[in-house]
């Protein structure tokens, strides 16, 4: 055997080995992946009930849901093969933990930024909420013009909000936005990528766009699902008001955010947003429970 052919065998077997790294990463990182968004979305109906935000009539109702989040979770190796091809950027922080290299970005950066995207969601969704879903509440047959309803959870003890609100708020945010900013989002972006480029290249901006809307729209349409029966009677009913959630809107934020900063950002944006919401019900009942007395 030949000096050269020596080299050339070394070569290649670094290359395999470089590979074989590269696949066991990806493995692992698609395994805790696919373990965090399945026990984020269990856990969250236990503690959903402890501060009465769902009632145990609505245990049943609970199934698809963790059905889809089973399919979503199945499809996780393929979106994060399909990532960076994409162009999108998948998990990175986690991606760089499981590999042993050092990261690119900084923690207080990414803080920084998932903070202000959280205020952006926060407040896009509650314009939404109040100037169209409101009004629908108050003017639809069931409520009959009344006053809206005390939610159960507002009658709870505000330490019991905050605390194991912040809980749901965290396995919700870490579930959801592996489901939907990374599974969804790849596979709209893959499906995009095919319709206008064919199979190779990175997704143009139209792409990227035309999967952020729709993967936000999934995440509305999930979030409005168990309002259906009550709210909307009709398919393309139920279709339209996808459109008039809040979380729709949300979704768009936190999927730019996803492009901008990765999953990581995006979970933490999320988690910020919904435990800052639980907080300021707490307040609010504290507050009552303080004019009360």
């Amino acid at each position: 055997m030949s000096e050269g052919s020596t080299i050339a065998d070394t070569t290649n077997g670094g290359a395999s080995d470089a590979q074989l790294r590269g696949v066991g990463v990806n493995r692992r990182e698609s395994a805790l992946l696919m373990a965090l968004a399945v026990v984020g979305a269990v856990l969250e109906y236990p503690l959903a009930l402890a501060i009465k935000s769902i009632d145990r009539s609505e245990i049943g109702r609970a199934l698809p849901f963790l059905a889809i989040t089973l399919a979503l979770s199945s499809m996780i190796p393929f979106a994060l093969r399909i990532s960076p091809e994409l162009g999108l950027p998948g998990a990175p922080l986690i991606a760089a933990k499981i590999a042993g290299e050092k990261l690119h970005f900084s923690i207080r950066s990414l803080i920084k930024t998932a903070t202000v995207y959280a205020l952006l969601a926060a407040v896009v969704g509650a314009a939404v909420l109040v100037t169209v879903i409101v009004p629908m509440m108050i003017a639809h047959p069931i409520a009959g013009g009344a006053k809206l309803p005390v939610p159960p959870v507002m009658r709870l003890a505000p330490s019991r909000i905050a605390l194991v609100g912040a809980l749901v708020a965290i396995a919700a945010a870490v579930s959801e936005e592996i489901q939907f900013r990374l599974v969804l989002f790849a596979f709209f972006a893959w499906i995009a990528r095919r319709i206008a480029r064919g199979s190779s290249g990175q997704s143009s901006r139209v792409a990227l766009w035309f999967a952020t809307i729709l993967q936000a729209y999934a995440f509305g349409l999930v979030h409005l699902l168990p309002l259906a029966s009550s709210m909307f009677r009709s398919t393309p009913r139920l279709l339209l008001g996808a459109w008039l959630m809040p979380q729709t809107w949300e979704g768009i934020v936190f999927g730019r955010l996803y492009l901008k900063r990765g999953l990581e950002a995006a979970m933490l944006a999320h988690a910020i947003m919904d435990v800052a919401l639980f907080a300021l019900a707490a307040i609010g009942v504290f507050r009552a429970h303080l004019g009360a007395g």
